[in-house]
């Protein structure tokens, strides 16, 4: 039976990874509680959630299929504590290659993390990663060049987390913000997409901060107010 995702549904890296983003970030450190750290766990280092969230991701390579861990004794303490809350409704998830794709991560999705992923491995300005406007979405190697060509176009990205990574792509790469509009969500309700909007934003306000500080609107507020 494939695995659903529930509320009781506990992803250990997605939970420490967005921990610390939340304390790290510039924008939402304030605004967004942070989760509750699984400190004892053992972090998986080929995550396809590690490699959206950490900036200093350096594996070759990444997972996005899970199974139920059903041996308590994998469970990590804190983990299994907390869980029992909720008896016999909560699952511990953990990376396995026959594993579920309980993210429904789509066709778009896979070609976006395997671009993010060359751009964690070094292919990380205008001149070994570009970009083509196309009416498909694939990547390529082009061995002459040595470069990574991403195809595609915002507009026909088929869900909102292949858009959110074209976004960040371009922001890193190009220094290109235009494509997002802040007037509204990208993100409708998945947790792993609202996460990483958070993300998405804060990178956009550390770009603007620094290469293009006339577009932060800085409130002068009276002394004593927030």
């Amino acid at each position: 039976m494939a695995i659903a995702l529930t509320s009781y549904t506990l992803v250990p890296e997605l939970q420490h990874w967005f921990h610390i983003f939340v304390l790290n970030s510039d924008i939402n450190r304030n605004l967004i509680p942070p989760p509750t750290n699984i400190t004892d766990s053992y972090m998986p280092t080929t995550s396809f959630i590690e490699m959206l969230f950490n900036d200093s991701y350096s594996e070759n390579s990444y997972e996005y299929t899970y199974v139920t861990e059903t041996n308590m004794g994998c469970i990590p303490r804190m983990a299994y504590t907390r869980l029992q809350i909720y008896p016999g409704s909560w699952q511990y998830l953990t990376l396995d290659p026959t594993g579920d794709n309980v993210f429904d991560l789509q066709e778009d999705d896979i070609t976006l993390l395997d671009s993010l992923l060359m751009f964690r491995n070094g292919y990380n300005d205008s001149t070994s990663f570009l970009f083509m406007d196309s009416t498909s979405t694939f990547i390529a190697y082009d061995a002459t060049s040595e470069t990574y060509v991403l195809a595609t176009n915002y507009n026909i990205l088929s869900t909102e987390l292949s858009k959110m990574i074209y976004l960040y792509l371009r922001l890193q790469i190009l220094g290109d913000f235009s494509l997002y509009d802040n007037n509204f969500k990208i993100s409708t309700g998945g947790l792993l997409q609202c996460c990483y909007e958070a993300y998405l934003l804060d990178a956009y306000f550390n770009f603007m901060t620094v290469r293009e500080p006339d577009l932060i609107y800085n409130c002068n507020c009276p002394d004593g107010d927030n």
